[in-house]
């Protein structure tokens, strides 16, 4: 009599249990679809966190982290500044490419030679340059628009001088004039593998006639002296700043800083984050691979909790797969909002 209490109860109890669960089944493809994505995430959450570190929680770089969000969500006073900040960025860190083609135009003039850096500008116009006749009102102000048919393309680049420097070496009698072509094309080529900002960059030189490309390493040895000083304190950058101001003012037309906000506040806040990115540079590396990662984990994570939410307990009977914890979730509770600022 005993058993036969236990057996009903048992059986009570499973379809208590099975009502709670629901009685519909997931689709065989939903579950393997899930279950996909499940397995894809345990790996990438694996890499992931083989990339986590510990300097990641440091102030310092926890303080990199919201002054590049800053910048990328146009907060407050650093709005429309994160294009100035990487292309001054990316000169500061492309200086030699910048120093040998100045040098090489400045030592090597002659009539075929200057003929070639003409070519290389008159490309870079073609591509860069904004078309006057292509200007629109809008909101009262006028825009000057791109010409639609200046699509940049590296290859496209790389294909036209190198044909054109093959014609130029033909007419050059010394090897050492050849070298120095040679050398030239390979810096623009270097400009040319940082994706469009590099060799914009060099058109912007040439454009407002700014060809001390010295500058530049003024600029960069700002950055090292501060290396080991309190780059939160902006007081600090901005008399850094208003001692080198005429560099800045310079420099301030190539990256595009509007003139209403050339002063030192701006340049300090950019100064401060080409600081902190030499500061904390492989760190930097590495935490953008761990978000090139985490991004990918994204896209299976939201496959996977879709689909849990597509075939909820109440009404279906989900399998076990459905209730296991998704590895990797406490990364992405943790970095989740920088993604965005990582490209």
């Amino acid at each position: 009599m005993f058993k036969k209490i236990v057996s009903f109860l048992n059986q009570d109890v499973a379809n208590l249990t099975k009502e709670n669960q629901g009685t519909e089944t997931v689709s065989e493809i939903s579950t393997n679809i899930h279950n996909q994505a499940l397995a894809e995430i345990k790996v990438l959450s694996t890499i992931a966190k083989t990339l986590d570190n510990p300097n990641y929680k440091n102030p310092d770089f926890s303080f990199y982290l919201k002054i590049k969000s800053f910048f990328a969500t146009n907060k407050e006073q650093y709005q429309g500044l994160q294009n100035s900040a990487e292309l001054l960025a990316l000169a500061v860190k492309a200086q030699a490419n910048f120093l040998k083609i100045e040098q090489t135009e400045l030592r090597y003039r002659s009539t075929k030679q200057q003929e070639y850096y003409q070519f290389v500008i008159d490309f870079l116009g073609e591509k860069f340059a904004e078309d006057k006749s292509n200007e629109a009102s809008e909101g009262g102000a006028i825009v000057t628009k791109k010409k639609d048919n200046s699509k940049y393309s590296k290859e496209e680049f790389k294909q036209q001088i190198r044909a054109k420097l093959e014609e130029v070496k033909l007419t050059i009698k010394t090897e050492q004039g050849k070298q120095a072509l040679e050398d030239y094309t390979e810096s623009l080529e270097a400009l040319a593998a940082e994706k469009e900002i590099g060799l914009k960059l060099l058109y912007l030189f040439k454009k407002f006639n700014l060809t001390d490309f010295s500058i530049l390493r003024t600029i960069s040895d700002m950055v090292i002296y501060l290396q080991d000083k309190n780059m939160q304190n902006m007081k600090a950058m901005q008399d850094l700043v208003v001692k080198n101001e005429e560099i800045f003012l310079k420099v301030g037309k190539i990256i595009g800083i509007p003139k209403t906000k050339e002063n030192p506040e701006t340049y300090g806040r950019i100064l401060q984050y080409l600081a902190l990115s030499k500061k904390h540079e492989s760190s930097i590396q590495q935490f953008t691979k761990m978000m090139d990662v985490m991004k990918q984990w994204k896209n299976f994570y939201k496959t996977i909790t879709d689909i849990r939410e597509q075939y909820p307990p109440s009404q279906y009977q989900q399998p076990d797969e459905f209730k296991q914890e998704i590895p990797g979730l406490s990364l992405y509770q943790t970095y989740g909002e920088y993604l965005s600022i990582f490209k």
